[in-house]
């Protein structure tokens, strides 16, 4: 994403910096954009509707498609084959969430304590690494993609914006 117009935009750019287009262009921001596993699709923020929600596009920009209808806001998608995964801000913190992109079916994954977001979705689909601070301090904490068997993976510091490695 970016603002170089004035107004945060979903760009794409080849590796050397040449090709620069612009996929949406709407009034309101559009940022925090994520591929789809398969490079077809792209999952970003948007508050065009009043309030931050998460949409997709096709990779080749056109018009985007409205995945979530959180009462507060939505954000940082994150991709799995056939879900993706946000931040949901909700009464007393934010929760981790899913949608089915097929369905638009959404699934709280996570319920307190403390905040839980910046989901990422490991490469096979299974896991979903966030950073929590239901253990006091924001740590890095990985949960089956169902919500289940949450284990904490740091133990030292803040931690924040966990990454998967395809290695």
């Amino acid at each position: 994403a970016s603002s170089r117009d004035g107004n945060w935009e979903i760009y794409v750019v080849k590796v050397d910096g040449t090709d620069i287009r612009r996929l949406t262009s709407h009034p309101s921001d559009d940022s925090a954009p994520a591929w789809s596993p398969n490079g077809t699709q792209i999952a970003f923020t948007s508050d065009r509707g009043g309030s931050n929600q998460i949409y997709i596009m096709s990779a080749d920009g056109g018009p985007a498609t409205k995945m979530t209808s959180e009462a507060r806001k939505a954000d940082r998608p994150t991709w799995a084959l056939d879900f993706i995964a946000y931040s949901a801000e909700v009464p007393g913190g934010v929760e981790i969430k899913k949608v089915n992109v097929g369905t638009r079916d959404v699934v709280q994954l996570t319920d307190g304590p403390g905040s839980n977001e910046s989901p990422t979705v490991s490469p096979n689909g299974r896991h979903i690494a966030f950073v929590t601070t239901r253990w006091g301090k924001e740590h890095i904490a990985v949960m089956d993609a169902d919500g289940k068997n949450v284990r904490q993976i740091t133990f030292a510091g803040n931690n924040r914006y966990p990454r998967w490695s395809t290695r």
